[in-house]
Parts: structure tokens; sequence; C-alpha cells
């Protein structure tokens, strides 16, 4: 197999390792480990969250450079662990180019979670959180609710390939006024506990701590970009809190 060929291929699993939520130093030592694995002399790889480029030489001195941009990225720990098997199997085994492509198609294909699952699963954290931050039963009852109607919403808004940002902000305004309307009519004396354990669904905290490990292992500028990235989605989040609160106790 030709080293060019093996780089596409090794990018292509770089590329999906990054949007699944893997960190720029696993995509880069990943790239590099495929591409030694099938004879290459020398690896150089460059990531940060929203671009991948990478150069390899082969034995006979040619150069081939490969790059790649990222648009959108999520965080999916059942790819990223098929991901991480199917790159060990790789350097194992060096299999040939279209068994790489055929199980590569098969993770992107996959779905760990069915959607049903995974509001369910967002349901029962914000009720968690809700009671965790002081709610009682009611606030609990209510965050789970909202939880799961909120993920269903972003699956649904995610097919017209929003804005992460603008959804941020629509989805928490959308939370803190359900809170608001629902505190309102007595079920759920407070909606700051119900807000706070649907907003903790929504927070960015796992790309702000790649950023911050990205930044400590030497690879400042993923990080630095990554943690702005995380602080500002989390000041769109405050921001459509209350933008909701306001708007609702000034309408109410």
């Amino acid at each position: 197999m030709e080293i060019k060929q093996v780089l596409v291929a090794a990018v292509e699993i770089g590329e999906c390792l990054l949007v699944s939520g893997g960190g720029v130093s696993r995509v880069e030592d990943t790239i590099g480990r495929i591409c030694r694995a099938y004879g290459a002399r020398e690896t150089d790889v460059f990531s940060i969250t929203s671009s991948i480029v990478a150069s390899v030489r082969d034995e006979d001195g040619e150069v081939y450079t490969r790059t790649k941009r990222i648009r959108e990225y999520h965080t999916d720990f059942y790819k990223l662990d098929q991901l991480n098997q199917l790159s060990r199997y790789i350097c194992e085994n060096q299999p040939e180019l279209s068994e790489i492509r055929e199980r590569l198609e098969r993770i992107r294909q996959g779905d760990g979670q069915t959607l049903v699952r995974r509001s369910l699963i967002s349901a029962v954290i914000a009720a968690a959180f809700a009671a965790f931050f002081g709610g009682s039963w009611q606030e609990s009852l209510t965050a789970f609710c909202i939880g799961g109607l909120v993920m269903l919403f972003r699956e649904y808004m995610n097919r017209f390939s929003i804005n992460r940002m603008f959804l941020d902000f629509v989805s928490a305004f959308l939370v803190a006024s359900a809170a608001y309307g629902i505190s309102r009519t007595g079920i759920a004396s407070d909606y700051g506990e119900v807000i706070i354990g649907n907003i903790m669904l929504l927070v960015p905290g796992v790309a702000f701590v790649n950023g911050l490990r990205d930044m400590i292992s030497g690879d400042t500028m993923s990080g630095i970009l990554t943690v702005c990235e995380s602080v500002i989605l989390a000041v769109f989040l405050a921001g459509g809190s209350f933008a909701a609160i306001v708007f609702w106790g000034g309408v109410i």
C-alpha cells in the first residue's frame, strides 16, 4: 500500500477522533503511529480543534501532505473507544486500505445510543443536578421533563447545521422559559434549580478540560482555542437564561 493512501486513511481516522471529542494530542499520536506502522520514515502532524495538517516522508524521500478542515464536533465516548481499538488493530496488523475504510465507515454510521435513550439519560442527569443544587422532588421532576425535551430539540435542530453558539443560546432560553413558566403555576417553587440542572447538560465541560490538558501537555495554541471557545459557549448559555428571565419577568 502506498504511503499517501495510508496518510489519507490516517487523517480520516484522526478527523473522526477529533469530531468525537478526542484531544489533539491523541489525534496527532494516532495519525503518526498509523503512518509509521506502514513504513513512513518521518511524520509531522499538527492539529487544532478546527484543522488537521499531516505530512509524511516515505523510504524514497517523497513527502506527502494532507489537510483536513473540521467544522463541527461533539463528545461521543462510544465512538472514541471504537476508533482507539481500530487504530491499535491497524498498527498491529497493517490491514488493506479497503478493510480500514470498511471498519471506519461502520464506526461512522454506528450509533451507540438511540435518541430515546439519550433523551432519557439527559433527563435523569438534569434531575440529579437539580437535586444536587438543593432542589426538591418537584424541581427534580420538572428538570427531568425539560431535560428530555431539550435533548430532543437539540437533536432535531442539529439536522439543519445550526451554529452551536446560537443553538446554545436558544436552548438556554427555552430551558429558562419553561422553568420560569412552570414555577409560576406553583408546580416547582424555585425555577433556579431547574435551570441549573438543565444548563449543566449543555456546559462544555469535557472540551474545557481537554483544553487545559492540551495547554499543560504543550499544545498551547489548541488549548487556548478550546478553552476560549468553551468560555464563549458558557457565556451564550448564561445569556440565554438571563434573557428568558428578564423577558418573561417583564411580561408576566
